[in-house]
């Protein structure tokens, strides 16, 4: 019993030894920890909601879920086929082309369309539901985007199923469970269908997976939507009280209680009017009091600080998110837009090209192969290279198009970087530039224009004789 003892009190010890894990009174009011699992399930529906009403009423929100979106997907993430033989990359290029404008089950956008839906439902709602189906007519793959919230919470059974996720014995998703009406969701349905079995081959189902174990997605909003609320109503106060402010100018008061001025009363209080440069006989033992309201302090630079915490909270830089780049300068834009890029970068191969993409990819591929465009053998006997891929997402914009375009060309000259990795990061195929390029010549010299010749670059001047 006393080595017990020992044992507890060394263990209390050690805990108040760690401030961070000493149960202290600064740790009071702080949630006891538990599984990350339980926070998503519990509360990521609530948080969903109120995240989409923050898009939807608010001029930052609707910021937040406007760029975000835009960075990531823009006009698309598009492939570049990986096969060792040109015809055949020229001939998948050309296929995935013509079934992206129709890949859309309800015909609204193309498969780069539906990219940036799910990508935008993700930031916000925190994951992008998609279901494969096939076109009536010509049996092409194509995807309904779904809400997230079909993709039925309540179905689970404490083993194998939770929040709606089907797995096998093994933890792999096998099915999910999905409602095709939900509440609020379609307008001819009165309530919530029952939810039908889908496997797991024939959905789409991206989030950014935050922990392990994690199933169902969580708003990017979610760190950021109590400072948002409380930034929202701090506003609000605001105009209320400048609008208060300025109706009450000043205040009469009078010794025996009669009207100064001239004016209409009602239920005992006279509207009287106040023009500027007016010179007002006031009677003696009359008082005239003006309106003082409190300074509140400095409300722009706090508001400011709200709005650069809420971007941090987001992943955005705080000039991105407002929109004014008046207090930036070179260098500190070009630093913040690195690391929104790297930002960026992880969420697009990470989590968009491996959910999204790649499944894309090989439903395109398999319906080639049924359809008789790619020869049945020739996928089995080389289905690696059938399978490589490369997703361009679309090109970034140069901060300094000059120095970056000078520091590409001396990176390329130098052998530290190929030039299929520099038209890669802008979001170009090298074989397309290279065949335009290799095409311009041949109509330049067919129409016998001759090329610009560029001045040769000065040699530097010799350094000066000690």
């Amino acid at each position: 019993m006393a080595g017990l003892l020992d044992r507890a009190k060394a263990a209390y010890h050690a805990l108040r030894g760690l401030e961070a894990a000493a149960p202290t009174r600064r740790w009071r009011d702080t949630p006891q920890p538990r599984a990350e699992a339980s926070y998503v399930s519990a509360g990521a529906s609530v948080v969903a909601a109120r995240a989409q009403n923050y898009v939807m009423n608010n001029a930052t929100g609707a910021r937040i879920a406007q760029a975000l979106p835009d960075q990531l997907v823009g006009t698309g993430i598009v492939p570049r086929a990986g096969h060792p033989v040109e015809t055949v990359r020229k001939m998948l290029a050309r296929g995935f082309s013509l079934w992206a404008d129709q890949a859309d089950a309800d015909g609204r956008c193309d498969f780069f369309g539906i990219q940036l839906g799910l990508v935008r439902d993700m930031v916000v709602l925190g994951e992008g539901l998609g279901v494969w189906m096939a076109d009536a007519m010509t049996g092409a793959p194509q995807m309904r985007r779904l809400h997230p919230e079909q993709l039925d919470r309540s179905k689970s059974d404490g083993r194998l199923i939770n929040d709606g996720v089907e797995f096998d014995a093994f933890g792999r998703i096998v099915a999910y469970w999905i409602r095709r009406a939900g509440p609020n969701l379609d307008a001819l349905s009165a309530a919530a269908l029952a939810p039908e079995r889908w496997p797991a081959a024939d959905v789409v189902h991206i989030f950014r997976p935050l922990f392990p174990g994690q199933i169902r997605g969580l708003s990017w909003l979610t760190p950021v939507l109590v400072p948002a609320n409380t930034l929202v109503q701090l506003i609000d106060a605001m105009i209320e009280r400048c609008r208060v402010s300025a109706l009450h100018v000043g205040f009469i008061v009078a010794p025996d209680g009669e009207p100064v001025y001239e004016g209409e009363t009602y239920n005992g209080t006279t509207d009287v009017a106040m023009e500027p440069g007016a010179m007002v006989d006031i009677p003696p033992g009359t008082d005239v009091r003006f309106s003082e309201p409190p300074d509140a302090g400095n409300v722009p630079e706090f508001v400011a600080s709200i709005l650069r915490m809420i971007a941090a909270g987001v992943g955005m830089a705080a000039e991105q998110l407002s929109g004014d780049y008046s207090q930036v300068n070179y260098s500190s834009a070009r630093a913040a837009l690195l690391e929104f890029r790297r930002f960026a970068q992880t969420i697009q191969h990470q989590v968009i090209v491996f959910q999204l993409c790649r499944p894309a990819w090989r439903r395109f591929l398999l319906w080639q192969v049924l359809s008789g465009r790619i020869s049945a053998t020739a996928f089995r006997t080389a289905e690696a290279d059938f399978m490589a891929v490369k997703w361009l997402p679309p090109k970034w914009d140069w901060v300094d198009p000059l120095k970056d375009s000078e520091a590409a060309v001396l990176q390329i000259n130098n052998r530290l970087v190929s030039r299929a990795q520099v038209v890669a990061e802008q979001g170009y195929d090298i074989e397309e530039l290279d065949a335009e390029i290799a095409a311009d010549q041949a109509r330049m010299k067919r129409l016998g224009i001759e090329p610009v010749v560029l001045p040769a670059a000065p040699a530097p001047s010799p350094e000066p004789a000690p």
